[in-house]
């Protein structure tokens, strides 16, 4: 920001101020001071495209032109030309980054070729001013533009570009590489997931069987004493006839019909109780037969959940009855157990269908 700058503003303004009292008897003169006047008062209108198109001569002149503006003294001639030149300078810059499409103003345009063409009331300096402002110096401008190390990189642009299409077809590959080694590892880990599933559902039914050989180890036991305490009274009665006694002249009439009669209450109370704990034996083993069947499907059928998918597109049935087996509550009752030969048929159906996939 230059011209922008507030107190930069201000010497335009006391400028052209100061330059608008004055009277000057040189018409040359005063024609200059009104054509530099002009220019001063456009760049102060609109400080900040000034100061966009013509960075070249702010670096080169701007502080000695707004030096000689803040100074400007009418008694001096050569203040006025150094002015007008100056003000010339800047105006062909303002011109040469117009754009396309864009002129001057008309007031501009006609100062600007009055300037340029104008050259019998100047002495051979200023002649040669104008003509550096109006084609030599639009060359130095490029010539510093091109030199400028943003815009010098632009010419390595079509090298740069060469490298990075390079550059990013080699990412391509790489990047093809590891999206194809990823989706193998995912794959791999689908699998691992199904694997650790289906052994997750062993080891439940691993611990179940457990503690279903523990619960048939404590009704064997209890049957085993069920058993000697059945057969007690029976052994204590042939092996002593007068058991029981309660006198030494025995038992007679209605007091041994008694005695019998409490013994045999015993023995059927005892044989009850042996019945429920051999139909609870019984149920156990009958559970601990279906869960080893369940972890012996288990063992192969790690493809399962892949597989059942497919298979159901084709029948939605397929494999209802494993799965029924499998996944369905433990039967107590013997009699109500499914048929072991259901299972193995659907097991037979889902490892051809396997094959022919």
């Amino acid at each position: 920001m230059f011209f922008a700058n507030e107190e930069n503003r201000k010497v335009l303004a006391d400028f052209l101020h100061v330059a608008e009292l004055m009277s000057i008897a040189d018409e040359v003169r005063k024609e200059r001071l009104h054509s530099t006047g002009i220019i001063v008062d456009s760049i102060r209108k609109s400080p900040e495209d000034w100061d966009e198109r013509c960075s070249f001569n702010i670096e080169h002149i701007g502080d000695s032109f707004l030096g000689d503006l803040k100074n400007f003294n009418a008694s001096k001639p050569d203040s006025i030309d150094l002015l007008y030149i100056m003000s010339y300078r800047f105006l062909c810059e303002f011109d040469f980054f117009m754009g396309a499409g864009k002129e001057l103003t008309w007031e501009l345009r006609q100062i600007k070729n009055a300037i340029q063409y104008g050259g019998a009331e100047m002495n051979d300096l200023e002649r040669s001013q104008i003509i550096y402002a109006s084609y030599v110096m639009p060359a130095n401008i490029i010539k510093d533009f091109l030199n400028n190390p943003n815009v010098a990189a632009f010419k390595d642009f079509e090298q740069k570009k060469s490298e990075v299409e390079k550059l990013k077809e080699q990412w391509d590959k790489e990047l093809e590489a590891k999206k194809t080694e990823t989706d193998n590892l995912k794959d791999k880990l689908e699998e691992y997931k199904t694997g650790f599933n289906f052994v997750g559902l062993y080891q439940g039914f691993s611990s179940l069987v457990e503690k279903k050989k523990n619960e048939s180890r404590w009704l064997l036991g209890s049957l085993i004493v069920m058993g000697f305490l059945i057969l007690a009274p029976v052994s204590l009665k042939v092996f002593y006839p007068d058991f029981p006694r309660i006198d030494q002249e025995g038992l007679s009439g209605l007091d041994g019909f008694i005695g019998s009669a409490s013994l045999i209450s015993i023995e059927i109370i005892l044989i009850y109780f042996f019945r429920v704990i051999l139909l609870n034996h019984r149920s156990v083993k009958t559970q601990i037969m279906q869960i080893e069947l369940r972890q012996t499907l288990c063992q192969f059928i790690q493809s399962y959940a892949d597989y059942s998918a497919k298979i159901k597109e084709q029948d939605a049935v397929a494999l209802e009855k494993f799965e029924n087996l499998v996944f369905s509550g433990l039967l107590s009752d013997p009699e109500k157990l499914p048929s072991t030969f259901d299972g193995l048929k659907q097991i037979g159906d889902f490892i051809k269908t396997m094959k022919g996939s």
